[in-house]
């Protein structure tokens, strides 16, 4: 059975216009083939319209979450640029009351995975897209994981007096495309992108 909130996101992508959703979203709309064709963590997907369903270069390679994602992306777009300024998840709408989890799901694994092998974060970001930026912490990247969403990671190596940390911010404009709900969601399953770059399994 389909969770309701993908049923839900097929419904509001249906709804709109397929050509304004690819203005709006920065994907490209293809009338001959009635989709969409959007760029998710560096693969490209088309989004058929008004069905929704998505086709990538191979079955299943997208969770139901993900597919409910890339539906809400395109469906609720605002057009807005990117900012350039970076904003922590408890800094979202109503992001505090949903930080304790987000730190668990989504920031601790990071550290579990790249706290004493930063290289390895950086060489994950290249193969989703992203490239190491100058920011807080000892290495940090940024990957646009999404055409007007992007998130950066933050790594702290720490030492013998302090544990190692990570962080994962956002574009302050990410609240114009995706709910915080879904912007949970979307850090956490960058988090595991990101580990499956170290583990060989993308």
């Amino acid at each position: 059975m389909e969770p309701q909130v993908l049923i839900a996101a097929r419904d509001d992508f249906s709804r709109k216009d397929p050509a304004q959703m690819a203005g709006l979203s920065q994907s490209e709309y293809l009338p001959d083939r009635q989709a969409l064709r959007l760029c998710y963590l560096n693969k490209f997907y088309e989004v058929f319209y008004p069905s929704g369903k998505i086709l990538g270069d191979q079955a299943g390679e997208l969770t139901r979450d993900e597919e409910a994602l890339l539906l809400q992306y395109l469906s609720q777009a605002s057009g807005a640029p990117q900012t350039g300024r970076w904003i922590a998840f408890a800094e979202l709408p109503s992001g505090m009351l949903h930080d304790t989890p987000f730190r668990a799901e989504g920031i601790a694994p990071l550290v579990q995975v790249f706290e004493g092998q930063p290289q390895q974060l950086i060489m994950a970001a290249r193969r989703l897209g992203g490239a190491a930026i100058k920011l807080a912490g000892d290495v940090a990247v940024a990957i646009p994981v999404l055409p007007r969403i992007m998130l950066a990671v933050t790594l702290w190596l720490g030492d013998g007096e302090f544990p190692a940390k990570a962080n994962i911010l956002f574009d302050a404009v990410s609240p114009r495309y995706l709910s915080t709900a879904s912007l949970f969601v979307l850090g956490v399953d960058l988090t595991v992108h990101l580990r499956r770059q170290v583990d060989g399994q993308e």
